[in-house]
């Protein structure tokens, strides 16, 4: 864009400008925020926040993987009514692709797919965008992993230094010989900037234990996880994605140490934190964090009571995560890695979705045509 042109659009009144801004894709928007402070202070105002998320369709990607080797990426996009749409010409088979047996998905964020390859002493990470069939795999980390040790991973965007990080949380396992050998965890952070080519270890470091399996959530330019410290209280860590620095605040109401395990899952409501709380045998609830970092502002958003009149003694006893809020309000969840379904608050409506059969897990999407090429020192491959 020629200066003659940001000229002329700063010359647009802030409404029809937000209105503009609020249509473009998000790595047209990428570009356009570092044209000028204006337009980046823009993108941040929540009225245009309110807009973009109005004038994006929701698309839900699938990634399906089953013991019979089955590794499949499918995109549903949701239309009239909220009814969804799949078109298996858009499928991705990644097992035709790829030499390796089993994806993990880490993330997606603005059209790229973060996944985690590991086995044995291999633990290699993949960036996929679909609509180019482009990826890069990423160097090998320092520091493999080796049990009991285990590794987390997140996937983000730098909204000031406008960069996407892979986040490596590395938690070494110490056992305390004056306590009678318990043990707690010692996490650290390693980032890799996509385009500059290596892993990059963090200062600091925090006595958290992130779980096994569970990848971060992105909100503000920062990664966050459930977490746990030595007591077995329940935190919530974040990765500033800036200074990569870590931070903590409390968790939503209701955790109970002595519950095992512990089905609480992080995720995000529209522009707030969530837990997702199912350890009851009577009903499943949603909290929301209104005010980010603001203990005092979490509030239950849905009650789901579980009775024999509803005929929803499925939803008891396992882990659900938070999927997409849509515009109407209707929340879509996943039941382990099962099958997904759709509660609607107001209208106290819940439905099962079906996509597919066997495990999967499922991450909001966002199409984009950049090319995986237009970063540096990252080697480019077709699949």
């Amino acid at each position: 864009m020629s200066d003659e042109a940001t000229l002329s659009l700063m010359d647009l009144p802030s409404p029809i400008l937000l209105r503009i801004l609020s249509t473009l894709p998000p790595t047209t928007l990428l570009y356009v925020k570092t044209l000028s402070k204006t337009l980046l202070n823009l993108t941040l105002d929540s009225e245009f926040l309110k807009l973009s998320r109005s004038s994006s369709p929701a698309i839900i990607i699938i990634h399906q993987f089953n013991s019979n080797r089955t590794n499949t990426l499918k995109f549903l996009k949701f239309v009239v009514d909220y009814n969804f749409d799949h078109d298996p010409i858009g499928d991705v088979d990644l097992q035709l692709h790829f030499p390796v047996v089993q994806f993990f998905l880490v993330g997606s964020v603005h059209g790229f797919v973060c996944f985690n390859y590991f086995f044995d002493s291999v633990d290699s990470i993949y960036i996929l965008n679909p609509t180019t069939r482009e990826y890069i795999v990423l160097r090998e980390p320092q520091r493999v992993r080796k049990w009991p040790n285990i590794v987390r991973y997140g996937f983000g965007f730098d909204p000031v230094k406008l960069e996407y990080k892979v986040v490596r949380i590395y938690q070494e396992e110490i056992r305390d010989d004056d306590t009678n050998g318990s043990r707690y965890y010692k996490s650290e952070a390693q980032v890799y900037t996509i385009g500059k080519g290596y892993w990059r270890s963090c200062e600091g470091h925090v006595m958290f234990w992130f779980g096994c399996w569970v990848e971060g959530v992105n909100l503000y330019g920062k990664i966050h996880w459930l977490v746990y410290d030595a007591n077995r209280n329940e935190l919530i860590c974040s990765f500033n994605l800036e200074n990569e620095l870590f931070e903590s605040f409390p968790t939503a109401p209701g955790y109970n140490k002595e519950i095992c395990p512990n089905l609480r899952s992080l995720g995000g409501f529209g522009r707030c934190l969530c837990v997702c709380d199912n350890n009851a045998d009577t009903h499943f609830e949603v909290w929301v964090m209104k005010e980010y970092g603001v203990t005092d502002s979490w509030v239950k958003q849905i009650v789901i009571n579980i009775t024999p009149e509803c005929n929803n003694y499925w939803l008891c006893y396992e882990m659900i995560n938070l999927v997409i809020v849509l515009d109407d309000g209707e929340v879509l969840f996943l039941w382990r890695d099962d099958f997904l379904f759709l509660h609607h608050p107001v209208k106290n409506t819940l439905k099962r979705v079906d996509v597919c059969d066997g495990n999967f897990v499922a991450s909001v999407y966002v199409s984009n045509s950049l090319s995986l090429k237009n970063f540096k020192a990252e080697v480019v491959n077709i699949f």
